[in-house]
């Protein structure tokens, strides 16, 4: 009679063991995708930080942000994968006298898409303030 048991628990482990490992692999599938979607807003965070340091070096050089190169920021960010219609862009408009301060003030909204939890916007702030070298 053990002989017969453990032949039908034989049985059930073929059949049991794959279905747990395919389970096992589905919850760590929807793990990974829900951690690299929580990274994603630090990601486009950096993303939007240094090109927004870039363009200071550019409105020191300047004394402010020109119409033109307001645009160049805007059409990068774009290249970059920023949805335009969610940037704020807002900087020292009039030309500034060396040692004067001068700033710029970007403001981005990132739709996060979370499974299970839903949607969420993540608010962006780049403020970065310096001084006029013109």
């Amino acid at each position: 009679m053990k002989k017969n048991l453990s032949n039908n628990n034989r049985g059930s482990e073929i059949i049991t063991t794959p279905v747990v490992i395919a389970i096992g692999l589905m919850l760590v599938a929807v793990l990974i995708v829900f951690c690299v979607n929580i990274l994603m807003p630090y990601i486009w965070y950096e993303k939007l930080s240094s090109t927004c340091l870039k363009y200071v070096f550019v409105m020191e050089e300047y004394g402010y942000l020109t119409n033109k190169e307001k645009q160049n920021l805007i059409n990068d960010l774009k290249n970059q994968g920023f949805d335009t219609a969610q940037l704020i862009v807002d900087s020292t408009t009039r030309r500034q006298v060396y040692g004067s301060p001068i700033k710029l003030n970007v403001r981005y909204v990132y739709k996060m898409k979370l499974p299970i939890v839903g949607n969420k916007n993540v608010v962006m702030n780049i403020s970065r303030e310096s001084v006029s070298k013109r």
